[in-house]
Order: structure tokens, then C-alpha cells, then sequence
């Protein structure tokens, strides 16, 4: 029996890495079973590390802002290709997961740190940037990331704004003189990890501005912040499905830039080596932290699942907790085993719990189907 591991991270726990070197190794012992990994990114968080895994290059680390001006400077790195294409992703300098939950403040917070680290790695000559959107603590539309490259964004007033959600709906004028040849020529390829437009019920304020710390009059105020925005870049890019991810970061890039917008899924997965993995293989197992309606709607696991099931390879899923609507039959899955619920959270936070209840679920997992 020919199994196919690929899992994505379980979020504040165990990497994809981790999780598939776990499962690989329970699987050692069971005669007729043979298994190989592919690590699994959608364009979030991890996703640097796992394309980094097929290409050939260097890390570089830098001192950058954070998601808030007011705190002190935090260290990112990103990957330079050989071929001159540079890895990022939005998370490494203005991630949620770089705030306590006290410290969340969806207004305030700007990409303008990521917007230095793209700068950087064109100083060093790319001319090719693949950002990875997933994990923002912001909803910017991207000013923070343009200011930083050189655009200048003018109230009505002709006063300059600082970078942040709380000022989108401000914006009158976009100065774009100041920005450099180095940027004009770079071409930009972002990555999403979900579909949700701009604006609307399932779009950037609505649906992720909460999980940023957002009351609902904020949630509002950044939804006819969107609603501006879109009268500046078009409904053409403002629909696009993506345009909501980290914040509406691609309305104003795709806008202003020469950028492609791609669900990070399978952008990743295909040359992580997800296709040729799949070649003769009898049985999938994927998984993530938490499994629910998103999974299936561009995060790394639904696209292994999608993936599988177009070769009518059977998958199954190993994860933190399922979500109670989650919709076994429809997902395509043929099993899917919870490692953590009803776990006290530091429990189920456990690195090296997790691990264990992870590569426990697959040796008996196989045992039951080989």
C-alpha cells in the first residue's frame, strides 16, 4: 500500500514538516506500507519555508517594523532564488501571530514592514517577488507595503496618511512618483489562502477584521473604508475572488503594480511535488489544526483533497478539532479523526503531545484500512 503524507501545519503547534516526519515514522514499522512526504503551504503561514524546500537560494533575516509602529522592531526573513525570485510572506513581518491577543488592533496595524522587506530583497537585485498573503494582522488594502516601496497616499487636505486600516477611507490622492525603477520593473505574484472579495458579507472586513481585533462599529467603518477603496481600483479587481485576503492587500497592489494573483494552494503543492507523489498511490492523509467550511475554500488541505479526488485516490484527515457543521460526505473525505478536542488548550497546544496523538491517529488509521 503506497500512502501519500501531506500535511499542513497545525497553527501554533506543529509544522508541516513536523507533522508528516511524525506520521512517516509511524508508518516505518508496518509491513506492505510504503509512505512519502509532501509538505503542504496555501499561501500562509509556512508558506516561504516549503516552496524554499524545492529551490535553490539563500535565507536573508532583517530588522523590520511589526504590525505596530509603537512596538519594537521584529526580525524577517525571506528567501532569495538562484533565478532571482524572492519568497515572502505577509505573516514574517506583520503577522497576527506577532501580537498578544490584547495587543490587536486591526485599525492601527500596517504592512508597512513588509513593504521594507520586499524593498530589500529588490535592493539585492529581484526582480520576481512571490508574496505569500496568509496571516495579516492588518486590513490596509496594501498602503503600508506602498508607502514603504515609495507611494505617497494624500487626504483631502493634501496631508499625508500613515499606513493603516483607519485611514483607508481617507484617501483622496495616490502619489506614485516616488516610486523607484527597481519597483516598476518587479513583477509580483501573490499568493491567497482564501476566495473572499473586497467587500461585502464574505469580504475582508467582515469576515477576518473580528479576528483582528475589530469591534463591530470598526467592522463597519473598514467596510466603507473597502467600499472607497474599490472606487479607486475598480470593481474589475475589487471582485476578483482573493482581493480580500491579509486585509485587501491585493486591491491597491494589483492597482498600482504588475502583479498576478493566484490561490496559494495549488501554486505551492505542485511544486512541492504533490502530482508526482500521487502517481500509484492507494491512499491520501492530510490535515491542519482545525477542520472546517474554509478548509475546502482554497486553504492547503481542501486543495490535497481536490488534487486526490480528481485521480479517485480516497483521503483521509487527521486534525486538531473538527468544526460540528463540518460535512464529512461532502467534503470528498473517507475519514477524519480529531487528535484534540475536548483537550484543555495548552494540552492541545503541545508540540510534542500533538506529535504523538498525530502519528498515534496514523498507525491506527492504517492499521484499520491496510
Amino acid at each position: 500500500m503506497r500512502v501519500v503524507l501531506a500535511f499542513d501545519k497545525f497553527k501554533g503547534s506543529a509544522t508541516s514538516q513536523q507533522l508528516n516526519d511524525a506520521a512517516f515514522d509511524a508508518l516505518a514499522a508496518l509491513q506492505g506500507v510504503t509512505a512519502c512526504r509532501v509538505p503542504v503551504a496555501d499561501g500562509g503561514d509556512g508558506t516561504t519555508v516549503v516552496l524554499a524546500s524545492a529551490c535553490r537560494g539563500q535565507w536573508v533575516s532583517m530588522p523590520t517594523m511589526g504590525p505596530l509602529l509603537q512596538l519594537p522592531p521584529v526580525n524577517a526573513s525571506y528567501f532569495m532564488c538562484d533565478d532571482g525570485t524572492t519568497l515572502i510572506e505577509v505573516a514574517a513581518a506583520s503577522g497576527l501571530s506577532l501580537l498578544a491577543d490584547a495587543q490587536r488592533d486591526v485599525m492601527r496595524a500596517s504592512t508597512y514592514g513588509t513593504g521594507l522587506v520586499m524593498r530589500d530583497a529588490m535592493e539585492r537585485g529581484s526582480r520576481h517577488i512571490v508574496l505569500g498573503l496568509g496571516g495579516s494582522a492588518t486590513c490596509d488594502a496594501a498602503m503600508g507595503i506602498l508607502s514603504a516601496l515609495g507611494a505617497e497616499f494624500l487626504d483631502a487636505d493634501s496631508r499625508y496618511l500613515f499606513p493603516c486600516g483607519e485611514s483607508l477611507g481617507k484617501i483622496e490622492h495616490i502619489g506614485t512618483a516616488g516610486l523607484p525603477q527597481a519597483v516598476r520593473d518587479c513583477r509580483f505574484t501573490l499568493l491567497t489562502d482564501v476566495d473572499n472579495t473586497l467587500c461585502g458579507e464574505r469580504g475582508t472586513a467582515r469576515v477576518f477584521a473580528p479576528q483582528k481585533g475589530a469591534t463591530p462599529a470598526q467592522v463597519e467603518q473598514l467596510e466603507q473604508a473597502m467600499e472607497h477603496v474599490t472606487s479607486i481600483v475598480g470593481k474589475d479587481i475589487a471582485s476578483m475572488p482573493g482581493c480580500g485576503a491579509a486585509g485587501g492587500i491585493p486591491a491597491l497592489m494589483m492597482h498600482l503594480l504588475d502583479c498576478e494573483l493566484l490561490p496559494g494552494g495549488p501554486y505551492v503543492l505542485q511544486r512541492a511535488g504533490l502530482c508526482e507523489a500521487l502517481d500509484g498511490a492507494d491512499l491520501v492523509i492530510t490535515g491542519e489544526g482545525r477542520l472546517d467550511s474554509q478548509t475546502l475554500m482554497g486553504k492547503g488541505p481542501g486543495c490535497v483533497i481536490a488534487m486526490a479526488r480528481e485521480r479517485n485516490i480516497p483521503v483521509a484527515a487527521v486534525c486538531g478539532t473538527i468544526a460540528p457543521d463540518f460535512d464529512l460526505e461532502a467534503s470528498g473525505l473517507v475519514d477524519a479523526i480529531a487528535v484534540s478536542d475536548g483537550l484543555p488548550s495548552d494540552v492541545a497546544m503541545d508540540p510534542a503531545g500533538t506529535l504523538m496523538r498525530v502519528a498515534n491517529a496514523v498507525h491506527d488509521l492504517l492499521t484499520t484500512r491496510h
